[in-house]
């Protein structure tokens, strides 16, 4: 990643916002995060970089009129929608302080936040810190159940892609130091970002701490679908293709996690049908016909195979897929 140029008022700290059409919210937000900063952090010398990510609804002419009486702010403006992964890229480019932080644009973790993801990066104890709502300490308000549960086990489902060690992966909310970003060359446009940026991190050895946190969102139906439909509104539907796209993510971090599940249900179905067949066998065995003397040994094993080849043959095949799956994991390895 390309190091901002060299300046005499360099900043120590950027708080890089990426927006798209939050014209309603995005002056009243600065406003709060700046007056935050004056009363607790009054002898930082600070910057905000807003990313315009291509908005619709006014939102650039609104930035440029605040930036234009505010000298501690600074808008960047893409043409188009890019995604939230150009958005904040553009923002670590364009950001000129040691440390950067990323906010949401909403507010849903406060300016409070800011010094404890601060503090270890300027100790020297963390390259990057996280804002993590489900860290021991962490908290999620006002968020509807359904979304934060999917949220919550999506987290541990990618959080197994990272070997544990992160327990909120998708948050936005994170702060860097600039050696830390110059150390990763980040490529994704979209919220996939998030993950690449814990990969390339933890592959650099570089220094990760997690922020317990609390997630609220100031108005509920923010995080609504505004699609038309029942079916369109439903959460697991709203958040499908980011959901899709992490999974896809996470497969390509640790695929032999997404083999695990078939691997495991064939496992089932074969151990099944062995144990089927066992029991015929001990039955024909020991018991025999109500006419004729037990079987021998050989006669019950042919006649459990002869009775059970469905069962059989259900069994030869799940083991086979089974076996190809267990190469694959090992190549995945």
């Amino acid at each position: 990643m390309p190091t901002p140029p060299n300046t005499e008022l360099r900043p120590e700290l950027s708080l890089i916002i990426p927006a798209y059409n939050e014209s309603d919210i995005i002056t009243r937000n600065v406003d709060e995060l700046r007056d935050w900063l004056t009363c607790n952090i009054p002898n930082l010398f600070y910057e905000i970089v807003i990313i315009n990510d291509g908005s619709t609804d006014g939102m650039d002419v609104i930035v440029d009129d605040y930036v234009s009486a505010h000298t501690d702010v600074r808008v960047v403006h893409h043409k188009h929608n890019m995604g939230r992964g150009r958005g904040i890229r553009t923002g670590f480019d364009k950001s000129l302080g040691d440390i950067v932080i990323c906010l949401d644009a909403d507010l849903s973790y406060a300016p409070s936040h800011i010094s404890a993801l601060l503090e270890p990066l300027q100790s020297g104890a963390a390259d990057i810190t996280l804002a993590s709502a489900y860290a021991p300490g962490g908290s999620v308000e006002n968020v509807p159940a359904s979304r934060a549960l999917l949220s919550k086990w999506g987290n541990k489902v990618l959080s197994a892609s990272l070997k544990g060690k992160i327990t909120t992966v998708t948050c936005v909310v994170r702060g860097y130091t600039r050696e830390a970003l110059n150390e990763m060359e980040l490529i994704n446009d979209g919220k996939d970002l998030h993950l690449e940026i814990l990969q390339k991190a933890l592959l650099s050895n570089l220094r990760i701490i997690e922020v317990p946190a609390c997630l609220k969102w100031r108005d509920r139906d923010r995080g609504k679908n505004t699609k038309k439909g029942f079916f369109a509104s439903l959460p697991f539907v709203s958040m499908s293709s980011t959901m899709a796209s992490h999974l896809v993510y996470n497969w390509l971090l640790r695929p032999g996690l997404i083999l695990f599940v078939p691997m495991a249900l064939l496992t089932i179905v074969t151990g099944v049908g062995v144990l089927m067949l066992l029991l015929s066998f001990v039955q024909l065995f020991f018991s025999g016909s109500a006419t004729i003397e037990p079987f021998s040994f050989y006669q019950a094993l042919r006649e459990t195979l002869v009775v059970g080849n469905l069962t059989l043959f259900l069994m030869f095949i799940s083991s086979m897929i089974l076996f190809i799956f267990v190469i694959f994991y090992f190549i995945s390895q």
